[in-house]
Parts: C-alpha cells; structure tokens; sequence
C-alpha cells in the first residue's frame, strides 16, 4: 500500500523545471560566437605564421644564393659580413685559424662580445686579448675564439642569440673558412605575441558587444511572454476577457499565445457553465420543494381532517379523504424517485447494455398507453431493430414520452410509435408523435429543461412535475445516443435516437 502511494505523492510534489530563458539563450548565443571567435582567432594566427615564416625562408635562401656567389667571387670575411648581414638574416664566419666576425649574439655561450678584450673592441689575433678569458658564468674560453666583428651590424643588433624557430644554413668558404647564416624568427615570434594580443582583446570586446546585443535582441524577443505575464496577472485581478490575441499564431510564440487563449476561454466558459448549473440547480430545487410542498400540503390537510373527524365520520367521506391521502403521498414519491433518478444521471449513472430489440419494447409501451388512455388512439408499428441497450432504461424512456404524449393530446386524437433502423448511420429511432397544440420553436430546447411546463394553468392532477422528458434525454446520452424534439405544426414529435453498437459495458442502472 505504502510502496504504490509512494510513486503517486512523488508524481503529485514534481514541479515543472522553469530556468531562466534569457539566460540559457544569452548563454548559448554567447558561447556559439565565443568559439567562433577562438577558431578564427586560431585560423588567423596559422596563416599569418605560415606567410611570415615562408617569407623567412624564401629571404634566407637569397642570402644563401648571395653568399655562395661572393664566395665564388672571392671575398673576404669582411666583406661577407659586410654584404650578407641585415633584415633578419644574421651572419657569422670562422676563419681556419679559429678566428670569428659577424654576429656577436651567433658566439657560442661564453664568447666575450666586441670590445670586452681592449679599449677598441676589436680582436685580430688570439694572443692580445687584454682581458680575462672567463665571462661572468665562469666559462673558460680561449683567446683565439674571440669575436671580431669587421663591420657595423645594421640597426645595431644587440648581441642576443637567435629565436629558437630560426632557420641555421653553413657553407664551407675559401681557405677553410666557414659561413654560418641565421633567418631569425625573433621578428616573427614578435609578431605573432603581438598579434594575439590584439585578437584576444578583440575577443573580449567583441564578445561584451554581443553579451549587450544579445541581451537586447532577447529581451525583445521575449516581450510577448511579458505580456502573457502581465495579462495572467489581470484575469487573475477579475478581468476575465483579457486575452493576447496573436497577430501570427503560427511561430512559436504564437502558438503558445493561441493555446494560452485557447485555454482561457475554456476555462471561461467552464466558470459561465459552472454559474449557470448552480443558477439552474438553485432554481431546480427551489421548484422542487414548492412541487413537494403542493402534496405534502395535502397530506397535511388531508391528515388533520381525518384525526378531527375521528373514527365516527361518515364512511365513504371517509374513504374519499383516504383516497385523495394516498394520491398525494404517490405524487410526492414520484417526485422524490424523478429527483434521484436525476441525481444519478447528473452523477454520470452507467447503464447495463445487451442485445434489446428496441421495436418490441416500444410495442410494449404502445399497449400500455392504450390502455391508459382509451379515449386516444394509440398506433405503435415498425420492423424489429435491435441495439445494444439497457432494457430498463429503453423503457422508461418510451414510458415518459408516451406520458407525455397523452398529457398533451387532446380527446380524440392520435399518438404514433413509429421504429426505424438506419443501417448507414448504424443508429436506430423511435419517433413519438402526438395531435394537439405544436411546441413553439422557442421552447424545443426549453422542454427539456428540468420542471418546465409550456402549460402552467393545467391541472397539476393531470400533469406531471415537469421532470420526465430531463429523465428521458439524460437516458438516452448514457446511451451515447440523444433525444430531440424537430419542428412539427401539428402537434409534437419526439425523436429518440441510439446507437447499434451501444454505450461502453458499465455497471446496472437503478430499477
């Protein structure tokens, strides 16, 4: 028992997940373009790496075929140094003799830079070097790797090693001579740090820009939803015909707006339908208790008669006051039974459906009404048709019409019963129509409401409660079928019309 509640009350405490939409759309908007701008940030950085390290390349092979034609034209050291340094092509050559000129930042670790050995800066030869052979590391050189540089170096290079993406190519020159050219990457490196640095603020502001765009842009978007807010809060207020209305129900908002309507005016009408069953239910029972008033009025009166007149009274007097006693006390328990029985068809009364043949039932009522009323006539034909139904219900059905029929029908006229099967429709009818006074247009619906008479100054005696044909027609839609009254002038006709196939299996409707 505990284990299967469990479930329910879990089901019944669930609440919808409501997050924020804005800010699951600003979110998604801004994360989309935040990797938009990374893969165009990273594109742009590939490229622009791969054109200035292919420009590298293509400056360090002319530098190479440069120096291999001064080399084959005979020039000195100094004059390759001279010829081949500037731009981002840096130059060394190493004499035979272990002598080195050109870039001083292309020495190996611990080479003393120009002008460390002597007031001029300028070393010929490893033996005059004039200074300690030891830099400030306290790595121990000799003399004769000391660099000389024999001519300016452009720009004023300053004595630092190449970048580590620099391209290195030797080649051997005259007289044992060896000729080092560098491509730095320095430049590059530089430019790409600095190029990031742009793109990544770029980023950054462009993705505040898109935080205030999309904002906006949401924000706007979702108005509507404002809206849908702001008029939940009037109907709320009172003001039930409040409705959004959208100019295109076919986007999404729209669509949402339509349904929201939609409901709204369901519920509206539920609220109208709901205020007038309690208008008519107020008035129902009002009339009900002036109906029961009239024979337990009687009853009362009848009563008092009788215990004042005691058991001396005249004999048939007395018999005609036990007659009109017992009368008043039928009427009144036909009208409390007419009441239940509506309070179970209100109640949703299921009926007990089998194979019925709906002509010989009608047969049944017509000889009933015959003998009722002899001074009528009373014509009941038609072919056998059966449906699946509740026999009690079929019958009391044709039974209230009926008594309705000779109610209305004046002294020598005419009720007929006629039964049709309608096998297209897959529906059977009985039609219930009686000579007299035709029912006004007006009143065809009105009928059928619950203690109506279209003939209030008729004697109550003859007449009923005005509850019959609301029995009758409730009976019929537990039937899935229906009651109506179609136009006639001359007289009144009742149709009741029930499926072949039946209503779905239910419980016994009371007897």
């Amino acid at each position: 028992m505990s284990s299967a509640a469990a479930p329910a009350r879990t089901t019944a405490r669930a609440r919808t997940a409501t997050p924020s939409l804005r800010r699951r759309v600003t979110a998604a908007v801004l994360g989309v373009v935040a990797v938009l701008l990374v893969l165009v940030v990273v594109l742009v950085d590939v490229l622009l790496g791969a054109r200035l390290e292919s420009d590298l390349d293509s400056e360090l092979r002319d530098r190479v075929v440069q120096a291999q034609q001064l080399i084959a034209a005979g020039a000195t050291p100094e004059e390759l140094v001279t010829s081949l340094s500037g731009q981002q092509i840096r130059i060394k050559v190493t004499t035979a003799d272990g002598k080195v000129m050109g870039d001083p930042g292309l020495s190996p670790p611990g080479t003393p830079p120009p002008g460390r050995g002597g007031p001029g800066g300028d070393h010929t030869g490893g033996d005059d070097t004039g200074g300690d052979t030891t830099d400030h590391a306290g790595d121990e050189h000799t003399d004769d790797a000391a660099v000389v540089p024999t001519a300016p170096f452009p720009g004023g290079r300053p004595p630092v090693p190449p970048d580590i993406g620099s391209r290195t190519v030797t080649l051997d020159a005259a007289d044992g001579a060896e000729v080092e050219l560098v491509a730095d990457a320095a430049d590059v490196t530089q430019v790409r740090n600095g190029l990031r640095a742009v793109l990544a603020g770029s980023v950054l502001l462009t993705l505040l820009v898109a935080l205030g765009a999309v904002s906006f842009v949401v924000r706007t978007a979702l108005r509507p939803l404002d809206r849908m807010t702001a008029l939940a809060g009037r109907i709320t207020a009172g003001e039930r015909d409040a409705r959004l209305r959208p100019d295109r129900p076919h986007t999404d908002l729209g669509t949402a707006a339509a349904a929201m309507d939609g409901m709204l005016d369901a519920l509206t009408d539920a609220e109208r339908r709901s205020r007038e069953e309690a208008e008519r239910t107020r008035v129902f029972l009002a009339d009900a208790a002036h109906e029961l008033r009239t024979p337990l009025s009687g009853i009362t009166a009848v009563a008092e008669t009788l215990e004042r007149s005691g058991l001396d009274a005249d004999p048939a007097r007395r018999a005609r006051r036990l007659e009109l006693l017992l009368g008043e006390t039928r009427r009144a328990g036909r009208l409390v039974t007419d009441m239940l029985d509506l309070a179970r068809i209100d109640g949703g009364t299921a009926v007990a459906p089998r194979e019925v043949d709906v002509a010989g039932i009608a047969r049944a009522e017509t000889e009933r009404a015959a003998v009722l009323a002899p001074g009528l006539t009373v014509d009941g034909r038609g072919e056998p048709a059966t449906v699946r139904a509740d026999p009690q219900a079929v019958s009391r059905i044709l039974a209230n019409l009926l008594d309705n029929a000779r109610r209305h029908t004046p002294a020598g006229g005419r009720i007929d019963v006629v039964t049709r099967a309608d096998p297209a429709a897959g529906t059977v009818s009985v039609s219930v129509r009686n000579t007299g006074t035709p029912i006004a247009d007006g009143d065809r619906e009105r009928v059928f409401d619950r203690l109506v008479r279209l003939q209030d100054a008729r004697d109550r005696d003859s007449g009923g409660a005005g509850l019959g044909l609301a029995i009758a027609r409730g009976l019929a839609r537990a039937h899935g079928g229906d009651l109506t009254c179609p136009p006639d002038d001359d007289g009144a006709t009742f149709v009741l019309t029930l499926p072949v196939t039946g209503p779905d299996e239910g419980g016994g409707l009371p007897s």
